[in-house]
């Protein structure tokens, strides 16, 4: 049975999220209205954007890109970026995450290269756009799990061989290539993934780099687009949107996420989200 809500205040502004325990390799949202801004933050699982109203500003590390209502953003998983809405106006748009080993599996069954398809870039296609409304019509309205499934599968594939190519408008990478004299900062990297909600030195991350404090921050900014702080921080982030999704309270959820207090892991979650965890997890 597919679960959602909508949650709307006096000025009209709204958030629904769309997910359904039958087809946990997705989860969509809905924004009206909005005039939150994201910190930039990542995603484990491939994204995919539409603007529905209003313009923003859609950044990568090393671009930013202009987008305006009918625009498609594809969002690489782990990449570092944030859409945020121009001159702190209000906008609208649709948000789709997509499980990423799912979605590579789907791709190589259709005979697509996910390494070609599954990059950041902006797609400006009216059937892009349909595509877009289809998904959002089965998620939104249908209740059988094999229609909604249809459904995704056969836009997300039409989607990926007819757009997704090396000219595409907006490509990068997920992660930066290493600078020439950068250490291997992959057993840092793991150690942040592995022990996300524990207190970690800064000493102890650049030890297992095998590099000093100072250059160790240098690097994560220039490799994975954050700090190791940060990148910490949105870790415990994606950690508590699962945790939520099955049901923890908030006040068990802040505290298995590492937080000292509500409050703080309510501020870092609404800058990652654009919705309370309340909000989150009512829509699911």
């Amino acid at each position: 049975m597919q679960a959602h809500d909508s949650l709307a205040s006096n000025n009209t502004t709204a958030v629904e999220f769309w997910r359904d325990p039958a087809l946990p390799f997705f989860e969509g949202r809905r924004a009206v209205g909005s005039v939150s801004c994201y910190t930039p933050h990542t995603h484990p699982t491939f994204s995919i954007g539409i603007v529905d109203a209003g313009t923003s500003m859609f950044l990568l590390p090393d671009r930013e890109t202009p987008i305006r209502p009918g625009d498609v953003v594809l969002i690489a998983a782990n990449e570092v970026h944030s859409c945020n809405p121009a001159e702190r106006a209000s906008w609208s748009y649709r948000m789709f995450h997509l499980d990423h080993a799912w979605l590579c599996a789907l791709l190589d069954e259709a005979g697509l290269s996910p390494q070609m398809a599954l990059v950041s870039q902006v797609l400006r296609s009216p059937r892009a756009r349909v595509l877009m409304d289809d998904i959002s019509d089965a998620m939104r309205d249908g209740d059988d799990a094999l229609q909604k499934e249809t459904v995704l599968v056969d836009a997300l594939c039409e989607l990926f061989a007819a757009f997704c190519t090396s000219s595409s408008e907006v490509a990068s990478d997920t992660h930066a290539d290493a600078a020439p004299g950068d250490t291997d900062l992959q057993p840092a990297h793991d150690h942040l993934l592995h022990h996300c909600c524990d207190k970690i030195g800064l000493d102890t991350l650049a030890r297992l780099a095998g590099t000093g404090r100072y250059q160790l921050i240098r690097q994560f900014r220039r490799r994975y687009g954050m700090t190791p702080h940060a990148l910490q921080l949105d870790m415990r982030i994606n950690l508590a949107r699962d945790f939520l999704r099955h049901g923890a309270s908030l006040a068990d959820v802040a505290y298995r996420t590492g937080f000292a207090d509500q409050s703080h892991f309510h501020r870092a979650f609404k800058a990652r989200v654009a919705a309370t965890p309340a909000q989150y997890q009512l829509g699911g």
